[in-house]
């Protein structure tokens, strides 16, 4: 029974995503409620609009922040591996590049191997994730054994 090459491999980092959205929204939520009751609890401190705004802008940049860790992203199709970070833009490695896929049990991030031993961690693929993890893992190295045929 041979197994079907999978046209596309997409992976995202759901455990981690769902716990920085709810610290994203949590914090935000502190900040907004702070910004409200600031002039009214205020200790014998004068605070205006201003220092209400800037408390809520505040709030939503560190919100902003702490919403990064679910920012990383994978494709992986016949011809390469795309991915994102947790900041810049998309980087697209082809097949042809690679080495190795591999995922050691000492690292968080499953890891793409390239020539002279240099790896690139694919934030997307994140251990705590497990069987998402184990199963974008089994599709990646499906699409890695396609572009590298064994010859003989």
């Amino acid at each position: 029974m041979s197994e079907q090459l999978p046209a596309l491999v997409q992976a995202r980092p759901v455990k981690a995503g769902r716990i920085a959205n709810a610290t994203a929204a949590i914090v935000f939520a502190v900040f907004g409620i702070i910004a409200i009751v600031m002039p009214h609890a205020n200790a014998g401190a004068t605070f205006g609009w201003k220092d209400q705004l800037f408390t809520a802008v505040l709030g939503a940049v560190i919100a902003g922040g702490l919403h990064l860790p679910a920012r990383p992203r994978l494709r992986a199709d016949a011809e390469a591996v795309h991915m994102r970070g947790f900041l810049g833009s998309w980087r697209t490695v082809p097949w042809d590049a690679v080495v190795a896929v591999e995922f050691p049990s000492s690292v968080r991030f499953a890891r793409l191997v390239l020539p002279a031993d240099e790896t690139l961690a694919l934030y997307a693929v994140q251990r705590l994730d497990r069987e998402r993890a184990v199963e974008t893992m089994r599709g990646l190295r499906r699409l890695f054994a396609a572009a590298h045929p064994v010859i003989g």
